[in-house]
């Protein structure tokens, strides 16, 4: 990786790119595959914290991020700042969005439509697939269509999985995720530690295992703690990006501009450049994610091969979904959390299954510039959309059980906190409906980009992140490539 001084950095590029995250990186990988030549520098608002770092630390960031904005909601938010982004701290679950989640307008008469389909992100979700690469099941075709096999062969599932899918009718699958099942690059296996926002085997896929192509490319420049504060615009075309080190003002000029900061920061510097769009900072959010408690009478559990083993897909996709959201259930084997059953000679007759529901997102709710230094978060809680959706997934947990020696289920609690923030510069038809087009282009200033999740226009059904990959791939291809 080739770093440069704030000096060096305020120069002019082909490309500016602001923040290093998913998004960030796979439009690059892809932009820098079509044009090689391209002059590329990255500004991340972080350090460069090695893997050794984080290990040694515990701590995937040297910034906190709750020093970085004022919440003034009932919610927690977390997202990691430095180079890499949530590559170093996410958990690696790696599904596609349900080609559903992308019409939910339409099919159900709530939230939004996307303006790409699920047949358009198919051939970008295969080539994120690869890269990362992920290990998954090769039975998904029936609800992602497209899925074929994966690279890498399946995590084991729990003796628990393998009494549901046996079954019938079932709905439950393997999840798909980016932690290797076989040794690759000096990268090891998942050893199932449930430690996967440090992960110590390097099976999980990030920015520095992955894309070591992209950070060290014969020209891409590098500059950590650049802290962007602004774009500047001169006739409809962003100029400059305007950023702040060591207490000093500096501006990168450019042809073309990235914006992959976070879902807090995307619209906090569009609002702070005085560029526009519909729901700029709106529509901000992220899915329910609660914890179920299940006694088991004799089933020994936590016999899986990683951290979460199968998903259940049984209410994603139902006739209510006009009036509450998908759920859909992960089957944990995660024994750090909440560890074993206070039993003598019981320890392991316990299972955790968490869901994600799925919520509509609300205008009221978003990232908000009080003339500070700092955004200010507001979000009034989860709507009866989620919460109901909830109640109705526990309540069908019986029946999803069936085939285990059920002792008892209960309700353990909603989680503060998921890491998933989406949808505060949402992609959509036009200026009046949306900030960017099916392309991540600004509606306005077209030689700027807006990737990663703030641009989704509703939360979808499961993990948000391989979608991300995805679109920024898909985006790198149609703005770089041969029209």
């Amino acid at each position: 990786m080739q770093f440069v001084t704030a000096l060096e950095a305020a120069d002019t590029w082909d490309v500016v790119v602001v923040g290093s995250g998913f998004g960030s990186l796979f439009f690059l990988k892809r932009y820098l595959e079509l044009k090689p030549n391209s002059r590329v520098l990255i500004l991340e608002r972080g350090r460069h914290n090695t893997t050794d770092w984080q290990l040694e630390q515990h701590k995937n960031s040297d910034v906190e991020e709750s020093t970085t904005f004022v919440n003034e909601s009932p919610k927690e938010w977390v997202y990691t700042i430095g180079l890499g982004g949530s590559t170093n701290c996410w958990w690696a679950q790696s599904p596609r969005l349900h080609p559903s989640d992308f019409a939910l307008k339409t099919r159900h008469g709530v939230g939004a439509d996307w303006p790409v389909t699920y047949d358009d992100l198919v051939p970008y979700y295969r080539q994120v697939e690869r890269i990362m690469p992920v290990a998954g099941p090769d039975d998904l075709d029936s609800e992602f269509p497209g899925t074929g096999s994966y690279p890498q062969k399946p995590h084991r599932m729990s003796s628990a999985d393998e009494l549901i899918r046996a079954t019938p009718g079932h709905k439950h699958f393997v999840i798909p995720n980016a932690r290797l099942t076989e040794t690759l690059n000096g990268r090891g296996r998942c050893c199932a530690s449930s430690e996967c926002n440090f992960c110590p085997t390097g099976a999980k896929f990030t920015a520095f295992n992955g894309l070591q192509d992209v950070l060290s490319h014969r020209n891409v420049r590098i500059c950590t703690e650049a802290h962007v504060r602004s774009l500047d615009v001169e006739a409809g075309q962003v100029r400059k990006a305007v950023f702040t080190q060591g207490g000093k003002d500096y501006a990168a000029a450019g042809d073309f501009f990235v914006l992959g900061a976070n879902g807090v920061f995307n619209p906090w510097i569009l609002m702070k450049s005085g560029i526009g769009g519909h729901g700029v900072g709106r529509y901000f959010g992220e899915k329910l994610h609660a914890s179920v408690e299940i006694l088991l009478d004799g089933h020994q559990h936590f016999d899986g091969g990683t951290v979460q083993t199968c998903f259940n897909l049984s209410r994603l996709e139902t006739p209510t979904r006009g009036e509450m959201g998908a759920a859909v259930y992960y089957f944990e084997n995660n024994i750090r959390r909440p560890g074993l059953r206070m039993t003598q000679g019981r320890w392991r007759e316990f299972l955790q299954v968490t869901i994600y529901v799925e919520d509509i997102l609300q205008e009221t709710n978003g990232i908000f510039d009080e003339g500070g230094e700092l955004p200010v978060v507001r979000h009034a809680g989860f709507t009866p959309y989620a919460t109901k959706s909830l109640q109705a997934a526990v309540g069908a947990m019986p029946e999803l059980l069936r085939a285990l020696p059920v002792e008892s289920i209960e309700m353990k609690e909603i989680y503060p906190v998921l890491g998933h923030l989406q949808g505060s510069a949402r992609m959509g038809l036009t200026k009046a409906d949306s900030v960017v087009d099916a392309d991540l282009l600004h509606h306005e200033h077209r030689n700027l980009a807006v990737v990663g999740t703030s641009a989704f226009p509703t939360l979808g059904s499961v993990n948000p992140t391989l979608t991300a990959a995805a679109l920024s791939m898909r985006a790198a291809e149609r703005i770089a490539g041969p029209r």
